[in-house]
């Protein structure tokens, strides 16, 4: 059976520098998991820069029996599209769907009570299956389950149309509530997926199928490889999704297996240069000096270097030493800043403080390390005086180059997050298509007029350039 696992375009970052491509890791870990699992015949297709047709007809010319897309709430349209014209060519192809997109929409329907994925099947007719959550052994019980005809329900992980009914499953953890059926939504849930608990289990991602010329960052660094080693999150920000698509605490994968992808990416493809993905990827003091030490031992740190998401205060807090990081090849660090407001940070939920942010900022530089910094603008409660300040306190911290590198973006709520249903419990959203939104423009109210805030935003990007 043959696979296609297709990203849409619009998997990018947007920051104060521009837009920055990077590679789809998700798919890569699914085709690596696929071959293990006796499915070597998929490929990725990363639409980037490059028309709907065009992709279209590689996808055709490849002639698969399944069809993957992965997508956010942002490029969700653009998959539905390529699906529907994918169906149009090969009418008997299965089309599946899964992502952040996917998994919040479930989590929203079967946590909190909307129909959001009653509407997505509705909506959209291409769409066969979804798989919420991670998709290694979902989708590969889906194709060996479409393989040998078994009937749907016994698939676990899946969900699809069953006459007038959706067949949902979950992932039996607290934040999506029992396994039991929910009847004012017309929902089954079906038997859960099993979450992958040790992830060194999954192989080594196949990159081999990623345009790597057209990705770029904003340094203009062309090799920078991007690299995921834990799911999951311990903290509850309101705005992330990341509790929601990988509930549970965080897993990891270890030190050695780490440095090993590394030393294997630069290798294979002479990438040199990588970025940890992982929202909490110094979340394990232990596991971060080992993989430090490693790197020093093989003599990695003289050939590679690297940067990661920290928290501020795993630095004011000693958890992390950035000494032994910046030795290790260590040269970037990116703090999720999202407000100088303390006020803003409390509601939230973000567990960091002012002074905490301005410390990791001045220890970074201290060893040395670049410093990337992302900010939020819009926040439904924050007032111009209180936002003109927050950005006016990040342009001081940041000036002379202590900051070099800035991200910011508009509040967007997305499926299955707190911040989405606050916006629907207080009447918060501005913009009908917010969840097609990618950050770059505001969709929700502000005790301001939004050309005001539009204007506050473009001055401050003006700035920090």
């Amino acid at each position: 059976m043959k696979i296609a696992l297709v990203v849409p375009d619009g998997e990018k970052e947007m920051n104060a520098m521009g837009s920055v491509s990077r590679p789809p890791l998700g798919v890569c870990y699914l085709k690596s998991y696929l071959a293990r699992e006796g499915y070597p015949d998929s490929k990725v297709f990363h639409q980037v820069n490059e028309s709907d047709s065009d992709l279209v007809q590689k996808v055709s010319d490849f002639d698969p029996d399944v069809v993957g897309f992965s997508t956010m709430s942002f490029n969700f349209p653009s998959g539905s599209r390529l699906a529907q014209a994918i169906k149009s060519k090969k009418p008997g192809t299965v089309t599946v769907f899964g992502g952040e997109h996917i998994t919040g929409c479930h989590a929203d329907q079967t946590h909190y009570g909307s129909n959001l994925m009653t509407r997505l099947f509705q909506e959209n007719p291409s769409v066969d299956f979804a798989i919420p959550f991670e998709g290694e052994r979902a989708l590969t019980g889906l194709v060996r389950g479409l393989e040998s005809g078994v009937g749907k329900k016994t698939i676990p992980g899946v969900i699809y149309r069953d006459a007038s009914q959706l067949v949902l499953p979950t992932l039996s953890l607290p934040i999506l509530g029992s396994s039991q059926s929910d009847n004012q939504n017309g929902l089954v849930i079906t038997e859960p997926v099993q979450k992958i608990l040790n992830l060194d289990d999954i192989p080594i991602a196949d990159r081999s199928d990623l345009p790597y010329s057209l990705y770029h960052s904003p340094d203009e660094d062309t090799s920078l490889e991007y690299m995921h080693t834990s799911r999951g999150c311990d903290f509850k920000c309101t705005f992330c999704a990341t509790p929601v698509s990988s509930p549970g605490g965080v897993r990891t994968n270890s030190a050695e297996r780490i440095v090993d992808e590394m030393q294997f990416v630069y290798e294979q493809y002479g990438r040199d240069s990588f970025f940890f993905c992982d929202e909490l990827f110094t979340c394990d003091s232990e596991r971060i000096t080992d993989v430090c030490n490693s790197l020093i031992e093989r003599g990695l740190n003289e050939k590679l270097s690297w940067r990661t998401f920290a928290r501020v205060d795993d630095v004011t807090r000693g958890k992390i030493d950035l000494g032994l990081m910046s030795e290790a090849g260590l040269k970037g660090i990116f703090y999720g800043i999202e407000s100088m407001n303390q006020r803003t940070l409390k509601l939230v939920k973000k567990g960091t403080r002012p002074d905490q942010i301005y410390a990791a900022v001045k220890a970074a530089n201290e060893n040395g390390v670049d410093v990337w910094g992302t900010l939020i603008v819009g926040y439904p409660w924050e007032t111009e005086q209180e936002l003109v300040k927050s950005l006016d306190d990040y342009i001081e911290l940041a000036g002379e180059g202590r900051i070099k590198h800035t991200y910011a973006g508009f509040l967007t709520p997305f499926p299955g997050t707190r911040l989405y249903q606050q916006c629907m419990e207080n009447d918060w959203i501005s913009d009908p298509n917010f969840l097609q939104s990618d950050c770059s423009k505001p969709v929700l109210k502000t005790p301001m007029p939004e050309e005001r805030l539009i204007q506050i935003y473009n001055e401050f990007l003006e700035k920090v350039k």
